[in-house]
């Protein structure tokens, strides 16, 4: 890890004790909200959104994969179905 990151992660850290402390008191706060406005506050705007853009291209291949595994699963079936009749 670089430094860089290593303070990044003690930024969130100490946000996150933050806002866990209000959350404790305040059962209305949503911690998903929490989660997003302490990555937001820490790495600005643009870091937030780019690395909100990564993670959906990531759900993105995940699904893809689950999809073409999906597909050659059904093949393996129907071939075996043919086989049988």
């Amino acid at each position: 890890m670089t430094i860089k990151a290593a303070e990044i992660m003690e930024k969130l850290k100490d946000k996150m004790a933050e806002y866990e402390a209000i959350a404790s008191s305040d059962s209305s706060v949503n911690l998903d909200d929490i989660y997003n406005r302490i990555i937001t506050e820490v790495l600005g705007l643009e870091r937030y959104a780019q690395a909100e853009v990564q993670m959906l291209r990531d759900q993105m291949a995940q699904m893809q994969v689950s999809t073409v595994e999906q597909i050659a699963q059904l093949k393996v079936e129907v071939a075996s179905r043919e086989v049988e009749a």
